[in-house]
Formats: C-alpha cells, sequence, structure tokens
C-alpha cells in the first residue's frame, strides 16, 4: 500500500454512490453533499449481530485487521481484541478505503498535482512520502484536483454526536494502531465505558488502550459511507470492554476536510481542501483549520467554504451546507440552492429533500423524562456573592406549562452519595447553568467529574448548556469547550463588574432563554 497515507493537503470525495435501500439521486451521490448526506447514516442504530461465542481474534495493527476483514471473511458476530491501538473521537468518512486497490490508486494519482508554489501546511512532515519533501516540518500541499484524489484514497475523519444503540448513548470513535485516524476502524462506545474515559480523551486527544467488541453489520442507509470502497465489509465495532494500555509509541493524526466555492478556473465551481493535524498538541487543530481556511481557501483560491466536519461544534459559521445543521435537521431549503447552483446540478433542492426525509431518518430523543433545570456553581462564590440564589429567583418566576425543577447541589441529603446524586441530576435535566467563576474552576470535583458529566450529555443531545461569566476566567484544557455553548452574557463583562440592577438584566435574559429552549421543546 502507498505510504502516502498522511499527505496533508486539503480535499474531498465526490460523495458516496448508492445504497440499496436508501437511493441518492446522481446529482447528491456524486456531489459535495454525498458525504454530508452519508454521515447522516452514522445516527442509525444497528441490531445486534448474532451473539459471538468463539475466542476472540487478536490483532495489533490495522492492515492485519483491514486485510482480514476485506479477504478473510470476517462478519457481524465475530469477536475482536485490539492489542494497544490509539483511541480518538473521530470516525473515518470512509471506512476501510485506505487499504484497497483503489485508494491506493487514487493517493498515487494524487502525486501528481502537487502545488506548484511553496504554500506550507503548518502540520509536520511525512515521513515515507516519496517525493522529495519541500522543507523541514511542513507536509506536501497538493492543488484541490490532488485533494480530490487523496480523498478517494480513504483520507479524511468527521466527528459526530452519539447515538443511541439498545436505549444507551454510544459514542462513534475510532481504534487505530498507528493513531491515523482513517486508516482505523469505526468503534461505538456505550456511555458506561465513555465517560471513566472523557476527561483524558478532551485533554490528551487520544489514549492508548486495549479493545473487546463484537463486529456487526451497519444498518442501511449508515452503510452508504462504506459504498465508495469496493470488498470493503459493511462492519464496525461494538465495544464491550476497554483497558488502559501502555503506549505503544504511536502518534495520533486526524485529517480533516472542507468544501469550497471557488472562481480559479473560470466560472464557479465547488473544490475541496483537507489538513492534518496532531490532537495531542496543543494549538494545532486551531492553527491547522487556520491556514487551511485563511491561506488556502480564501488566500490561494479565493473561495469560501461550503462544508465542514464536525456535528458536535460550530468551526465555520459561513458554512452553507455545515454538517451540523444537516444532522441536527436544521438545513432549509435557501440555504442550499446557492450550493446547488454552484454544483450545476441536474435537480432542485425540493428534490433533495423530497429524496432524503432527514426527519424520518434521525432518531429524534424524547425529552419527557428530563424534569430538571441544573444549576452548577462554586460554593465559595456564592457565599461570597448570592448570585445562584438571585437566579433561581428569576427561574422561579417563569410561568411555564411543563413542570421542571430548579436543581443544584444543595438538594443532597446529608448522608447521600454525592456522585450519584449528580449524576442522576443531569441525567435528568433539560438545561444546565454554569455560573462561571475562578472558584468554579479550580474546584476539582468540577473539572474533573460534573463539568466531563456536563459536555458528554450535552453531546448526546440531552442538556442543553448555558454559560453566565461571573468573574474573569481563563478558559483552558477542558473547559475550553464552554465557549462553543451559549452564553447569557459577555466573557469581557461579568456580573463581578455589574451593578446589581445589570445582574438583574442578565438574570432576565437567562430565564428569556430557559423559557424559549422549553417552548420550542
Amino acid at each position: 500500500m502507498s505510504s502516502a497515507k498522511k499527505e496533508s493537503g486539503v480535499a474531498t470525495r465526490p460523495g458516496s454512490t448508492r445504497s440499496p435501500l436508501q437511493p441518492q439521486p446522481p446529482w447528491v451521490s456524486h456531489s459535495v453533499l454525498g458525504p454530508h448526506v452519508g454521515a447522516t447514516d452514522y445516527l442509525l442504530a444497528g441490531s445486534h449481530g448474532a451473539t459471538a461465542v468463539e475466542i476472540p481474534r487478536s490483532y495489533r495493527d490495522n492492515e492485519s485487521l483491514w486485510k482480514d476483514l476485506i479477504y478473510s471473511g470476517l462478519t457481524a458476530g465475530m469477536l475482536i481484541h485490539l492489542d494497544r491501538f490509539l483511541l480518538l473521537n473521530w470516525v473515518p468518512r470512509a471506512p476501510g478505503q485506505f487499504y484497497t486497490m483503489e485508494g491506493d490508486r487514487a493517493r498515487q494519482e494524487a502525486l501528481y498535482y502537487i502545488h506548484h508554489r511553496e504554500c506550507e501546511s503548518p502540520a509536520r512532515d511525512h515521513a515515507h512520502t516519496p517525493l522529495p519533501q519541500r522543507s523541514p516540518d511542513y507536509t506536501m500541499v497538493f492543488t484541490p484536483i490532488g485533494k480530490v484524489s487523496m480523498l478517494q484514497g480513504g483520507i479524511g475523519a468527521i466527528r459526530l454526536k452519539p447515538i443511541r444503540i439498545a436505549e444507551e448513548s454510544h459514542w462513534l470513535m475510532t481504534a487505530s494502531s498507528d493513531g491515523v485516524v482513517h486508516c482505523g476502524i469505526p468503534l461505538a462506545i456505550p456511555r458506561r465505558l465513555y465517560v471513566p474515559l472523557f476527561a483524558e480523551l478532551e485533554n490528551q486527544g487520544a489514549l492508548c488502550v486495549s479493545i473487546r467488541g463484537e463486529l456487526e453489520f451497519v444498518p442501511d442507509p449508515f452503510s452508504r459511507l462504506y459504498d465508495q470502497a469496493v470488498l470493503v465489509p459493511k462492519l464496525y465495532l461494538r465495544v464491550t470492554d476497554i483497558e488502559r494500555a501502555e503506549p505503544a509509541g504511536a502518534s495520533p493524526e486526524v485529517s480533516v476536510a472542507v468544501s469550497f466555492a471557488s472562481s480559479f478556473e473560470g466560472e464557479p465551481k465547488v473544490y475541496a481542501s483537507y489538513v492534518t493535524f496532531e490532537p495531542d498538541k496543543a494549538g494545532r487543530f486551531e492553527s491547522a483549520i487556520d491556514w487551511m481556511k485563511r491561506e488556502y481557501v480564501e488566500g490561494e483560491y479565493q473561495g469560501r467554504i461550503l462544508t465542514d466536519f464536525d456535528q458536535t461544534r460550530t468551526i465555520f459559521p459561513e458554512a452553507r451546507v455545515a454538517l451540523a445543521r444537516i444532522m441536527d435537521r436544521t438545513m432549509t431549503r435557501s440555504d442550499l440552492a446557492e450550493t446547488i447552483n454552484l454544483m450545476h446540478a441536474q435537480g432542485t433542492v425540493e428534490q433533495y429533500f423530497d429524496t432524503l426525509d432527514l426527519h424520518a431518518l434521525l432518531p429524534v430523543q424524547a425529552n419527557s423524562k428530563r424534569t430538571k433545570i441544573f444549576i452548577s456553581y462554586a460554593h465559595a462564590a456564592e457565599a461570597a456573592t448570592g448570585w445562584v440564589k438571585r437566579l433561581r429567583t428569576h427561574l422561579n418566576a417563569l410561568n411555564l406549562e411543563v413542570q421542571l425543577e430548579i436543581w443544584d447541589d444543595s438538594r443532597i441529603l446529608p448522608g447521600e452519595r454525592w456522585h450519584n446524586e449528580i449524576r442522576t441530576a443531569i441525567e435528568q435535566s433539560r438545561i444546565a447553568v454554569l455560573v462561571l467563576t475562578a472558584d468554579f474552576l479550580a474546584s476539582r470535583y468540577i473539572r474533573e467529574s460534573e463539568l466531563p458529566l456536563l459536555l458528554q450529555d450535552a453531546d448526546a443531545d440531552g442538556t442543553t448548556i448555558l454559560c453566565v461569566y461571573g468573574s474573569h476566567v481563563h478558559l483552558s484544557g477542558g473547559s475550553a469547550r464552554l465557549r462553543d455553548y451559549q452564553s447569557v452574557n459577555a466573557e469581557e463583562r461579568p456580573l463581578q463588574g455589574m451593578t446589581e440592577n445589570e445582574r438583574d438584566r442578565v438574570f432576565v435574559e437567562l430565564a428569556r432563554r430557559v423559557e424559549q429552549i422549553l417552548t420550542q421543546n
């Protein structure tokens, strides 16, 4: 196989072909929309395979596993043991394609489309690239045509919210022996196994683990993600056990792609871009996507981004066909019109919506059991300010048709188990209000237990997070993700510097947002 697997430039896969049960019209499947439509299928929970009884087959590298999957008849119901693989919270956008002959040919084809200028990428050099390096510590950069070939060669990853399998939330991730996401195998990890790993994964970007699980067939139309790869069986691994392992020396790498509109060849068309970063190194993700947007898409090709790669947070607000909007069912006909025109598609917006009923495809999580508004705060800050008491007064004044309970840890009775009570309260909460102060971030329990539970529940489409800045704070590590959620007041305008009347206006705005969320649901 070609060792060009880690080429970092930028590109997109033209899309899947057809799924036998959910056919796509050609103007969707052979366009930028193909991967997005296919990605929605990750949300569909499959039925469990037959109960496995044989001794697990053990693997220590991606290539052996994929060769057995493709050529040696591994199938649903078989137990698999992965020994010292890196676990990452991304999934391949074309599972197994990297290990096919078609994927290898596509990556070789990309080598004819090296960028003719010194347009350097911020990712690291690829030591095994069969062409001369441009300069130390930088990767080879392709033209958009070359990047499309690389994506057809199996490059690329996406990040998704959890799905529900057998009434339990499962996180969609990847296990990879060499740390490269698009070379690994997709996993579904149940909540009970994921929660203990959450904080470390957020902080470290990857964990070395040994995994046991059962192969299952992916359901239609989830299987569209595999349609590009000839002969690749449509399987993923449902994890039943995870153990920490000593690091095996692999370095994690993730390649993420966008599509963009540009007129650099004359008339406007849709092209693609991808970039590789190291998730275990602080700031690499941000610098990589900034380079892709500003230097490559907007700078080199005067383009604008149309699609992105992350359902869990907004990366490019300008993306008209954002993955999150497709999968959260907020895409409108007007949003798609311009993209379809740029594609010169033989179809209409109406055909797209008539063909793919996303409301029917995607499971809707019921909120009937979520009856609480959870308030998270630091006791030391509350003792000095009384803000939470005042906040609770404003929430109690809401006249709501639904019966909701305002909950904070003062409700825990002496002798009760704090962690279990807080976990149950979070699981039953529709909204979580976080009062952010220096004491809040300094609390070890909040930082290592309560906040990870809130974030992973929000990722699973459970709790809606609203942040109130109580004092000036520095968000870093896992807490940096709080910037992705709604804030009631500006970070630079915390409660601490406000008059009493100004603070009341913040609490009134909070109550208004709570009411809006509840009435919309």
